[in-house]
């Protein structure tokens, strides 16, 4: 607010890129160096947030994943570091910005347990309306546990990726329809995780 009073709207609007103009508040947390709430301008990287802004992670050991967008944010890899911060960028690659929040995992994060996490997540917050919904983060949560125990591995991972498109496209709102980008995206980025144990 101080800038824009201080030098008008056009002037705010000339940060950022494409669509995506002006500020946003990004909060960083996890493991991370310099966790807090920064503001910056759309267009600087996930990776400029993360080792310079954010001074990479808090235990010193290489970053694996970036989960964007809060709990159920897609997952990045440092291979998708490049992505500038911005909406259409980030739909591009199967993700969102969402509220802003950046979370920060070290090598030794289990994705699997991750993509689990975001099924139990929905599980629980589920207000019940709608089935994509209510029943099928229950099932996604099963079937996560069978794929960890070995159970016909090929055949459950198709039927987790099945389950998110019908959640991600027949929920009515967006706990159940965002609930696939973390599962998904620990799948497409972080395979050997989904092994069995």
């Amino acid at each position: 607010m101080p800038f824009i009073l201080a030098e008008g709207s056009d002037a705010y609007r000339d940060h950022g890129m494409g669509r995506s103009r002006g500020t946003m508040p990004i909060q960083l947390a996890g493991n991370i160096k310099f966790g807090g709430l920064f503001e910056t301008a759309f267009g600087v990287t996930l990776g400029e947030l993360v080792e310079d802004i954010g001074g990479g992670t808090a235990s010193g050991r290489p970053v694996r994943a970036v989960q964007v967008g809060g709990p159920l944010g897609a997952y990045f890899p440092p291979a998708l570091f490049d992505t500038p911060f911005d909406y259409e960028a980030f739909a591009a690659r199967d993700g969102l910005i969402g509220h802003g929040g950046v979370v920060v995992f070290d090598d030794r994060v289990d994705m699997r347990a991750q993509a689990r996490f975001a099924m139990e997540f929905c599980a629980a917050e589920s207000c019940g309306k709608c089935t994509p919904c209510r029943l099928g983060a229950v099932r996604g949560t099963e079937v996560i546990d069978r794929i960890a125990a070995g159970t016909d591995r090929a055949g459950n991972i198709t039927l987790l990726r099945d389950l998110c498109e019908t959640m991600k496209f027949g929920s009515l709102c967006a706990l159940g329809g965002f609930t696939p980008y973390p599962v998904l995206s620990a799948l497409n980025h972080f395979p050997q995780d989904f092994e069995p144990a």
